[in-house]
Parts: C-alpha cells; structure tokens; sequence
C-alpha cells in the first residue's frame, strides 16, 4: 500500500502580527503547499492520503479557502484515490461548527469521534490493498489516550495503519504542543499496526522504523521555530515488514534564523547590511532550499561592534531589516539584537588576576579542551534544538563562541 501521510495543514491560519502583504502570502503559501502534496499524491499514483488532523487552524473558513480545497479533494476523487482525514485539536468533529457543513467529496472519509472507525483502502480497481484504523478529536481539548481504544489489527495479510492526533509522550518538542490526546511510544509499537500516521507535534521525526512511528511535521511552517523543509512523507508499507518512508517538500514559504557575529569593522549601515549578506549567503550554500523558495529571515546579531548602541534600538534595527529585504530579496525579514557590546581587546584581560581573568582563562580552557565535561550528554543543556546535532563538548564550544568579549563587557558595565 503506498500513501501520502500529510499532517497540521492549519489552513487558514490568521499569521497575526505581519504586515498585509507578507499575511496574505504566507495564507496562500499553506494553500499552495497542499496543492504541491496533491500534485504529488497524483503523480505517484498513491493509494490513499492520511490526514493527521488540524486541517484546519480554527473555526475560521474563508471562501477563498473553501473553495480550494473542494477543488483539491475533487482532484484526488478523479483520480480514485481516497482521503482518510482524522480531526484533530484545531478542527475538532464535534465543536468546529463552521467547519463542519463543508460538502465533502465521496471519496473523503472525515472520522471526527474518538471510537476508532476501520477503513479499507481499495486501489483504483477496487482491490483491497490495505486497512486504515483512524481515530479523529470529538472535543478541542481531548485528554484521553484515543489509541487505547483502537481495535487489533485483522489477520488478513493486508498492511495495518493507524492514523492519529497525538501527542507521544517521548517524542522530541512534545513540549511546545499541549498534551491532547496524549499517547505512549510503546502501547503504539505493541499494537500491531505496520505503520502509525501521526500529526501534532511539527517536528518531522521517526519516533520507531518497525513498525514505523512518524510525525511528518506541519506542511508549511509559520513561525521561526518551524525552521526547516517542511511537506508530508510518500509511505510504501507491506504486512510485517519495514515501511518505506520519503520526505517530499511542500512547503514554498521557509523561516531562517542566522546570528551574525564579526561585526568589528562594521560601523555603517551599509557595513553591517555587507555582514547579515555574507552570513545570509553562507547559510544558504548549506541549505539552499527548492528552486523558488521564498524565505523569512531572523538574523540575531551578536558580539563587538561599533553599531553596539544603534543595534540596540529597535528603530534602528527596523530600518536594517527593511534594507535586508530589499538587498536580498527576502519576503520579510527582522533584526534581534543578541549579547552586544563595544569592541573590546581580550588579550588585555587574560593576565588579570582577579574574577575577571579566571573565567576567561576557564573558557579558553574549556574551548581547548583542557577543561574537560564529564558525564555531560547534549540533550541535558538547555535550548539545544536538535539534541543528535553533535557531542555536548561541540555544542558548548559553540555556545562559547565570543563569549570573552560578553563576559569582559557585563564585568565592566559595558554591554546590553
């Protein structure tokens, strides 16, 4: 059985906060990205679409919207491939009243009651080809373990999957969801199904590869913590056997956060615009994202610089901001200022024989590696956002970087 498993589309999310224009965009920009999935879906000749739920971000449905998306399932209802959609917290079946009168096509099964409901998947000449056991949210603000409920697979050689809004208790940035429909890694793995379609955490990740566990992250990101390609993943699944698991890119709209430091010399506007460029640039060698791709940038300066004080007046760093678009074609962008403070020379401070000069010598210490981390693992320090980056000592060094000046310039009353 192959599928597209799509969750958290948040059609229609309201993006409060940005201007009209980069609002309007980043609306169609969710539009578009189911688009792609669709056109996928389609040209992969799957047998099904699982949606994991929160198709929706609220009660809200413009007409704009509404009419897309019976546009899309019509395009998936040709072709005679079905849409298994399991409501989740954002688009609950029993409380998202605006919602709900939406004319679904035949081929569009909407499960929005915790009781598990088995639906067949049929190929397009109407062979079974596998089951897929859904649960959907009833309520916003579901508490319960809905996979508890769910039936044991049939015995019928057919692949199993179960589909699900969930939020597994060991899975990474459960933490940034509330914890609806709270499930446990090992009651899913026990179950029997050969493969789990989840949604509500928007971190892309393989929780287990057999049976497969996988969130596919939210289809288009919308915030600056959903960082990263973002679409839904293409699944070839046989009975007891390992599922065949590929990430596709949907997503036309990508948030990038890059801190620039190396800001000595740059104490024009034009010098520091040159800055955010060169590590805009370097950024993107290492990820260049698809063909076509529109980015939201975040750059966080940070360290010594002439500019210190301007940087630290928003006014200022707006204007920065507004440069950066227009120099480097940027949907939209902003400047945060990080530790910043006046340029200032370590080598001056090294030989102080006071506190000052011990923590300095403790973090060349630790840059070295003379100072050593026993026993301390990556996942243990606070904000590291993907805890199988590197080792604990990398990522240390890499927290320490230009911390000699920060630490020179709070001792002497000279940064922000």
């Amino acid at each position: 059985m192959r599928f597209l498993h799509l969750a958290d589309v948040h059609l229609d999310t309201p993006f409060a906060g940005r201007s009209d224009g980069v609002r309007r965009r980043l609306q169609e920009a969710s539009r578009e990205a189911f688009r792609k999935a669709v056109s996928c879906a389609l040209a992969e000749r799957v047998h099904a679409v699982l949606l994991a739920g929160d198709l929706f971000d609220g009660d809200r449905l413009s007409f704009r919207t509404e009419r897309f998306l019976l546009e899309e399932l019509a395009r998936l209802a040709e072709a005679r491939i079905p849409v298994v959609y399991a409501t989740g917290n954002h688009d609950p079946g029993r409380d998202a009243h605006r919602t709900r009168p939406v004319a679904w096509p035949p081929n569009v099964e909407v499960i929005g009651e915790g009781t598990p409901r088995v639906v067949t998947i049929r190929d397009a000449e109407g062979r079974d080809v596998g089951t897929v056991t859904a649960a959907g949210h009833a309520s916003r603000r579901e508490t319960g373990d809905l996979s508890a409920a769910f039936p044991a697979p049939s015995r019928d050689g057919l692949p199993q999957i179960g589909l699900l809004h969930t939020q597994v208790r060991e899975s990474r940035a459960a933490e940034e969801h509330e914890p609806y429909a709270p499930s446990d890694l090992l009651r899913l793995l026990a179950s029997g199904h050969d493969y789990w379609a989840l949604g509500h955490v928007h971190l892309r990740q393989c929780l287990a590869e057999s049976p497969g566990l996988h969130y596919p992250g939210n289809l288009q990101g919308r915030t600056h913590r959903e960082s990263g390609p973002k679409g839904g993943l293409l699944v070839e699944v046989r009975r007891n056997a390992r599922a065949k698991v590929e990430f596709r890119s949907f997503a036309p709209v990508r948030f990038e956060t890059v801190t620039v430091r190396g800001l000595e010399e740059a104490d024009t506007l034009d010098k520091l615009l040159a800055r955010l460029e060169a590590a805009w640039d370097e950024a993107r060698r290492a990820d260049p994202g698809d063909e076509g791709t529109e980015w939201i940038a975040r750059f966080r300066v940070a360290g010594g610089t002439p500019s210190w004080k301007r940087l630290g007046d928003e006014e200022e760093r707006a204007t920065l901001a507004s440069e950066a678009i227009r120099e480097m074609g940027l949907l939209d962008a902003e400047v945060q200022a990080g530790p910043l403070h006046p340029v200032l020379r370590v080598e001056e401070h090294l030989d102080r024989q006071d506190v000052l000069g011990d923590a300095l010598r403790l973090l060349d210490d630790v840059r070295s590696g003379r100072a050593t981390l026993p026993g301390l693992h990556a996942e243990d320090l606070a904000g590291l956002d993907h805890p199988d980056a590197g080792d604990a000592v990398a990522y240390v060094r890499s927290l320490l970087e230009g911390a000699e000046g920060e630490l020179i310039a709070r001792m002497l009353g000279q940064g922000r």
